[in-house]
């Protein structure tokens, strides 16, 4: 009886988070593991991210525990070393909550050079992704913004860097 009531609990809160995403003032605040916030303005079309004006935004849904996540990690962080003043990747852990410093530490450990939101500071995001788009929660997940904010791709599974190349042409 104890775990229906928890599952309740569970169902009722990511129905609040969904609607209360959908009906907030279209915007957003994402604090990094870094403690930096990203500010996000939710338009029409997309997702206008104030930081990071003038770029392509590869936003990616992952987990620490996660195999294709972890091959493709490699990938993406070459691929925002390579096109650093064009591309933007960040990075929303999203498979379990995680403590501030283990996530840190994961970050650290896997030389991640692009801002990683943690699954705790990320609700609003997931909810309102989860809401608006085919999104089911597998992982991993990313969506292409171009550089005026137009969701222009979305993306399942690993992708290839020079798939995501040629699209944010």
């Amino acid at each position: 009886m104890k775990k229906l009531g928890f599952l309740a609990l569970v169902f009722a809160l990511m129905f609040v988070s969904t609607i209360h995403a959908k009906s907030e003032t279209n915007k957003m605040s994402l604090t990094t593991t870094a403690g930096k916030v990203i500010n996000i303005n939710i338009t029409q079309n997309g997702f206008d991210f104030k930081q990071f004006k003038g770029k392509t935004v590869l936003l990616s849904f992952f987990g620490p525990m996660c195999p294709p996540c972890i091959i493709e990690m490699p990938h993406l962080i070459e691929l925002q070393k390579a096109h650093k003043d064009d591309l933007q990747i960040v990075a929303v852990q999203v498979q379990m909550p995680m403590e501030l410093e283990d996530i840190k530490a994961f970050v650290k450990k896997n030389n991640i050079n692009y801002p990683v939101i943690n699954l705790n500071d990320a609700w609003d995001i997931v909810s309102f992704v989860k809401a608006n788009t085919n999104w089911g929660g597998q992982i991993p997940f990313m969506m292409m913004f171009d550089k005026k904010g137009n969701l222009k791709h979305q993306y399942m599974g690993v992708v290839e860097n020079e798939k995501l190349i040629k699209d944010m042409n």
